[in-house]
């Protein structure tokens, strides 16, 4: 790659994807697809398995996906880094979760493992049954019986290192505080207008909000377009 050539890393929900709209806004697109054409790669950079991904995001064309906060990672179609948790590991962590009476999901490549449908463990952990049980067709169980084996900074640094560019280079986008380690491993951290306090602290500029064309205005600062 050309040295004026820049790596940028969107995170997906509520940064590329608005959950009001439940798209990706028109704005955004056009931009990813003007930053390709001037040699840039853009990549998503999520928490989400690639299963999970909406197929409008998925017809954009991105350069990669960085899935599962780094553990799964793909360029140009192909997987260049996949982690899994050794099977011993995943037994120690369910019986100590079931001895101090902890519910948690653990995501797997192709499917989502609850530990049962409890509502009532935690806010979070109540939103995200109650998101998967209005999704069929997300694929997850309320049981840990069948739980096969499945950070955003580390992920970036990877991919960086694979394409020999500086992080000096990358460009991360964000809007919670799981992008932290993503804004701190880039050169550049932008924070969404609707972003957290925490994330918008330490970026290093702050664009409008996903709904206000934020992505877009974001890459026409950076001159990425």
């Amino acid at each position: 790659m050309s040295e004026n050539n820049k790596l940028i890393f969107l995170d997906v929900d509520a940064t590329l994807y608005s959950k009001e709209q439940r798209l990706v806004p028109e704005s955004t697109i056009k931009a990813i697809h003007e930053a390709q054409e001037n040699g840039h790669k853009v990549l998503i950079n999520t928490g989400r398995p690639l299963v999970y991904f909406e197929k409008e995001i998925l017809d954009i064309g991105c350069d990669g996906y960085l899935c599962s906060n780094g553990v799964h990672i793909l360029l140009n179609g192909e997987t260049i880094y996949h982690k899994t948790v050794p099977e011993t590991v995943v037994e120690q962590i369910k019986r100590i979760c079931e001895e101090n009476n902890i519910y948690g999901t653990f995501e797997g490549e192709k499917c989502s493992y609850f530990r049962d449908h409890n509502v009532d463990f935690h806010p979070h952990y109540g939103f995200m049954i109650t998101a998967f049980d209005l999704a069929p067709y997300m694929a997850h169980e309320f049981t840990w019986d069948h739980v096969e084996n499945p950070d955003k900074g580390t992920g970036l640094t990877y991919v960086a290192d694979h394409l020999n560019i500086s992080t000096d280079d990358c460009y991360a986008f964000g809007d919670s505080n799981n992008d932290i380690s993503m804004f701190k491993a880039a050169g550049h951290g932008i924070a969404m207008g609707n972003a957290c306090d925490e994330l918008k602290e330490i970026a290093e500029y702050v664009t409008d909000s996903v709904n206000d064309d934020g992505i877009y205005h974001a890459f026409k600062h950076y001159h990425l377009i």
